[in-house]
């Protein structure tokens, strides 16, 4: 399996999703520098812990498919999600190391049957707030915002 795959249409990303237990999804633009700062962290983690069948990573340029970041409402760069199957799960907004492999971690537990900690859930449900850290860019109608 290729480290990532990189999402050439919604067909592409179904099609991905159909064939993979969970999937990890960078949303980047071309112009966010937090995107292209984090992007070697997040190929080599793909390169790392990509599983044909279990744990896909995917990235998706929002401005080459807008229809792709309006389906998961992508408002700001980066923001990874993590998806069991077609559902989304977790998200991470900025461009956060230790956020995203929280990410593979939660998917390499739940895909492989182990049991998820209080605490862990706990610390795994914070990140759909935000990841915190790693900045950020914001579009807010049309107008980009550094966060």
């Amino acid at each position: 399996m290729a480290k990532y795959v990189a999402v050439n249409s919604v067909g592409d990303l179904d099609s991905l999703l159909s064939k993979h237990e969970y999937t990890i999804i960078d949303f980047w633009a071309t112009w966010c520098p937090p995107c292209k700062a984090i992007a070697p962290v997040f190929e080599k983690l793909a390169s790392e812990h990509a599983t044909s069948g279990k744990i896909a990573f995917a990235k998706v340029d929002v401005d080459a498919q807008p229809q792709v970041a309006k389906r998961y409402q992508i408002s700001a760069m980066p923001t990874f999600l993590l998806l069991q199957r077609s559902e989304v799960k977790k998200a991470v907004r900025g461009a956060n190391a230790a956020a995203i492999k929280s990410l593979i971690t939660y998917a390499r537990k739940k895909n492989d049957g182990q049991e998820v900690s209080e605490e862990e859930e706990k610390a795994y449900s914070q990140l759909e707030f935000g990841g915190g850290g790693g900045g950020g860019y914001r579009t807010h109608g049309g107008t980009v915002k550094s966060t």
